[in-house]
């Protein structure tokens, strides 16, 4: 309100007042005007009209001035008052800026009169609507995307800085996650990515380890800054949650659609991605946090999404979490939705919900820690006994009773890997339990090989009664099921494992998996399959070291001699893993000298290749002759073993080849980045100059653009200008064009 109106109404009207409107003049009573007052009821009433009439001026002038402020206050912006000595505060304002023309044409024709407003508004409203040309489209909204991704990196930094005062900022990122803003825009994807990044990162350093509890302040009474710690506590908890249902809604809208056989948009499926990506970080980060056990129930679902980026990403997920559990509370939880959603799905899920299991720490179940750990705790106890009996002096004995209480509450600390051994029994029986139900029920699906590779794993684990079951039950899916190559690697490798340790007890013959293992050799080489050398290794190590005595001669050469033809279909590490084993079971039987000796032969027959069954082979009566390729060998260390397997003896300097085991060769000379180990120098020398490789190219060219010309004349004479080069050792051309003359 201004200050005059102010005044004017403080102001009293003189009319109205403790004092007569009458002036008194020497005792007598009369009239400003001369004129005798007169005292009675029309007196009285017009004074009050008077008064009445004034104040309704007033509130009317006031009412005037109040409208025209209220007119023109979308045209002024308010500042902060200022004081002055003597006036006291003043306010400020300021005429503001606006962009839009039309709305400042509008603001100013508010004040004109009424006949002339609509011959301003006519003059002022623009007749068409600007139009934008892409380029500006482009250009604005790029500078709405900076804006919004400055606003959230100095929000971000703010929380960092000081996040129990500055929680509440929390509130203004998860508002940038909505789809449209507060006023009722649309949000830009770009921004949406950037605020659920930026939430999901200031969360991993803002979050605490340990979970959080729910604190009633009603009844409890708490110190001041154990009250601020809690508040902060559930502001946190209440963020947290909030981000996650935000998650969630994604990863639901996008399931609800694909039920629905909706078509999906390239927004919807990048924020799934992202959404998954987020909740794959939290759990990591943050394990043993409130809401971890939610968002592994909805990791598991996408699991077994058809989209292959989303599955990888939680694959890799659930791996690195089952690889660092140590609790194995959350490990539990996974494996058992895991089982849930396979009971669910039945044969229709995806490879990676069972590859992922592979990760799982059941072999550290050791049965015998609970004897060991009996055995040690009572040892300790009869040695205290002993130190109070026979102990004199009051030092010694204390320090001897300290140092015994020690060991001792070390032993009981001990006793927690009974409950850790408790936990991976209960996630052995449900890994078990999925792997045998694919096996009896499903043993056509695609998660075959991946299942057969984790019991192969974990094979030594499983109780021996089940032992013979399941070696049958391996045996009738080699027999009777259509399996590939590597599901058959995968089922001889689990049989081997389980007759190598606890089950050399069971009476069982495995004959017949020496058979299929030795057919399935071949069908490994450098190409797609080279991977599964290290599956042929492993079992190579059971079957020719830890059970070679259960190995026929016949069948240990055969053996040898299919390494020897492997060694050349596949890349150097595997060669190298190859070459290792025929030299160890070279020096481990005498009696395979005779694969190195070209003239000598053992027994009667023949040598057959073809053959499926390692034991009539008859690969006695060959040789290592794969060895002479070997010795040629591109790769430096390939070179340097086979002539130490030839020479059979350690005269070659190569430590390597003493030291490394055949699964330690394959991983330390793996060449899939196109790297050699160690680096081959080059050479530097040159062979051939510029010229003669010119002149060679220019010849070969001319050779190749003979081969189908019919002018015989033409291609006698060029053979004659070829007949004197001497580089090459035999020129199967010059023997065409000579078998040529003859036969005319």
């Amino acid at each position: 309100m201004d200050k005059s109106v102010k005044k004017s109404i403080k102001a009293k009207p003189k009319s109205i007042g403790r004092k007569s409107p009458h002036v008194l003049v020497k005792g007598k009573n009369k009239t400003a005007a001369g004129v005798k007052p007169k005292y009675g009821l029309g007196a009285k009433t017009t004074v009050e009209k008077i008064a009445t009439d004034k104040v309704e001026e007033m509130e009317a002038r006031y009412q005037k001035r109040v409208l025209t402020e209220m007119k023109i206050h979308d045209s002024v912006d308010h500042l902060l008052p200022i004081k002055i000595k003597g006036k006291g505060l003043i306010s400020r304002t300021i005429p503001k800026q606006i962009e839009n023309r039309f709305d400042t044409n509008l603001a100013e024709s508010s004040n004109d009169p009424p006949e002339d407003a609509e011959a301003n508004l006519s003059e002022t409203h623009p007749t068409e609507p600007a139009v934008l040309s892409l380029t500006d489209i482009l250009f604005k909204r790029d500078e709405q995307i900076k804006e919004k991704q400055f606003y959230i990196g100095v929000t971000c930094a703010a929380i960092l800085e000081n996040p129990e005062a500055r929680i509440e900022n929390v509130s203004a990122l998860l508002d940038l996650l909505k789809e449209t803003n507060r006023d009722g825009s649309i949000n830009l994807l770009a921004v949406r990515k950037t605020a659920m990044i930026s939430l999901v990162e200031v969360f991993k350093d803002i979050v605490p380890e340990y979970r959080i509890g729910i604190v009633d302040k009603e009844q409890q009474k708490l110190k001041k800054d154990t009250l601020a710690r809690v508040n902060f506590e559930h502001k946190l908890l209440t963020y947290y949650k909030q981000l996650l249902k935000h998650l969630e809604g994604l990863i639901s809208n996008y399931t609800r659609k694909l039920k629905h056989s909706e078509k999906q948009s390239i927004e919807t499926r990048q924020l799934l991605e992202m959404a998954v990506q987020c909740m794959c970080d939290l759990v990591l980060a943050h394990p043993y946090f409130n809401f971890t056990p939610n968002i592994v129930q909805v990791l598991v679902l996408m699991l077994n999404n058809t989209k292959e980026p989303i599955r990888k990403m939680v694959h890799a997920c659930f791996s690195s979490l089952f690889k660092t559990d140590t609790r194995l509370d959350l490990t539990h939880h996974t494996v058992r939705h895991i089982n849930m959603l396979i009971k669910k799905k039945q044969r229709n899920i995806y490879p990676e919900m069972i590859s992922c299991l592979k990760y799982l720490q059941i072999n550290r179940i050791n049965m015998n820690d609970d004897v060991l750990l009996e055995l040690k705790k009572q040892k300790l106890e009869k040695h205290k006994s002993y130190v109070i009996n026979m102990s004199r002096k009051e030092r010694k004995r204390k320090k001897k009773l300290a140092e015994l209480e020690k060991d001792i509450f070390e032993t009981k600390a001990e006793e927690s890997k009974q409950v850790v051994r408790r936990k991976l029994t209960e996630i052995s029986k449900l890994t078990f339990m999925i792997y045998f139900k694919i096996l009896k029920r499903y043993p056509d699906s695609k998660v075959l090989s991946v299942t057969l590779e984790g019991l192969s794993k974990f094979a030594h684990t499983i109780n021996i009664e089940f032992y013979a079951d399941l070696i049958e039950l391996l045996n009738n899916l080699l027999e009777n099921v259509e399996l590939g190559y590597r599901e058959q690697l995968h089922c001889i490798q689990t049989v081997f494992i389980i007759l190598s340790g606890q089950g050399e007890v069971l009476n069982i013959d495995p004959a017949r998996f020496y058979s299929h293992f030795y057919k399935n050799l071949l069908f490994v080489n450098a190409g797609k399959n080279h991977d599964d050398m290290e599956t042929i290794l492993k079992t190579l190590d059971i079957i020719l070291f830890k059970r070679r005595r259960n190995v026929t001669y016949h069948r240990y050469v055969s053996f040898v001699k299919r390494l020897s033809t492997l060694c050349l279909q596949v890349l150097p590490n595997g060669s190298l893993g190859l070459i290792s084993l025929i030299r160890s079971c070279i020096h481990m039987n005498q009696k395979l000298d005779i694969l190195l000796d070209t003239d000598a032969v053992v027994g009667s027959g023949r040598f057959d290749p073809f053959n499926d069954e390692p034991e009539f082979a008859n690969a006695n009566c060959s040789a290592l002759y794969e060895s002479s390729c070997m010795a040629r060998h591109y790769h430096p260390t390939v070179r340097k073993m086979i002539t130490n397997v030839l020479n059979n003896s350690d005269t070659v300097p190569i430590a390597a080849g003493r030291t490394l085991t055949p699964g330690e060769f394959y991983t330390n000379y793996d060449c899939t980045e196109m790297v050699f180990n160690p680096e081959i120098p080059r050479s530097p020398k040159v062979k051939y100059g510029k010229n003669h490789r010119m002149s060679l190219a220019s010849k070969i060219s001319k050779r190749e653009m003979l081969k189908n010309s019919s002018n015989k004349k033409q291609v006698r004479k060029f053979a004659k200008s070829i007949n004197g080069l001497k580089h090459l050792h035999y020129d199967y051309f010059l023997e065409y064009l000579q078998g040529s003359k003859a036969s005319n």
